[in-house]
């Protein structure tokens, strides 16, 4: 699954959840997350579609990538001087043009280079908008940059976020339920968990306490309950 690969491997960049959802909402708002994705209006343009586009510059038979400005791969990479550093660095990896882990080893080496601040953002983010907002506005400079642009490309993050976040890029995530109104953590909770919730113990009040008071009795530390 692509999707998956691609959380975990940003999130081992040290991006946070929020940053890594909204550069997926990006990257999918360009290409659906397919790393040989050929921008639509040039394949009739150039009579090709994604796996000829990308096996005739893998055997060097099409000799344009760099000059076409056809947008390609995962970040729809179109300029010149990016294409030809994206074919660069595919020679250089002895991978396809097309290769998932090539393009996010080429996605890395430009946000920390040439897209510093960028990275920062993905880095620091705790708003998934506000990471769509820096990768839309700054790294991929799209024609169109309304708010409804920028509004879509932050909810196809959130999609990411909530499908993928605190669970290490597992299928499977959580979310606070909206009919939660009380919310408790005890002190011997495990903070910065990193392995997946395996066992969750219910303990039954028959109805005679509240959620809040069921919290409270839980919560001293001399309980030892993680609740």
């Amino acid at each position: 699954m692509s999707e998956k690969t691609i959380w975990k491997y940003l999130k081992a960049q040290g991006m946070t959840d929020a940053g890594v959802a909204g550069l997926m909402g990006n990257l999918y708002a360009e290409s659906g997350l397919r790393p040989n994705n050929l921008q639509n209006s040039y394949e009739g343009k150039l009579g090709m579609a994604d796996a000829e586009y990308t096996e005739m510059v893998d055997k060097g038979s099409y000799a344009n990538f760099s000059n076409d400005r056809a947008g390609y791969g995962l970040a729809q990479w179109t300029y010149p001087s990016r294409k030809a550093a994206l074919l660069a660095y595919a020679k250089a990896t002895g991978k396809s043009i097309g290769d998932l882990e090539m393009q996010l080893g080429f996605l890395m080496k430009e946000l920390s280079t040439g897209y510093k601040a960028v990275l920062n953002v993905l880095k620091t983010a705790t708003s998934v908008r506000t990471a769509s907002d820096a990768v839309l506005l700054q790294f991929e400079r799209p024609a169109d940059q309304s708010e409804a642009r920028r509004r879509q490309r932050a909810e196809y993050g959130q999609k990411y976020f909530d499908k993928y976040a605190k669970k290490g890029g597992d299928v499977m995530g959580f979310t606070n339920s909206s009919l939660a109104t009380v919310r408790m953590i005890s002190p011997n909770r495990t903070p910065n968990r990193n392995h997946a919730i395996d066992t969750i113990t219910i303990h039954c009040f028959v109805g005679q306490v509240t959620a809040k008071r069921g919290c409270e009795v839980f919560q001293p530390s001399s309980r030892k309950a993680s609740c």
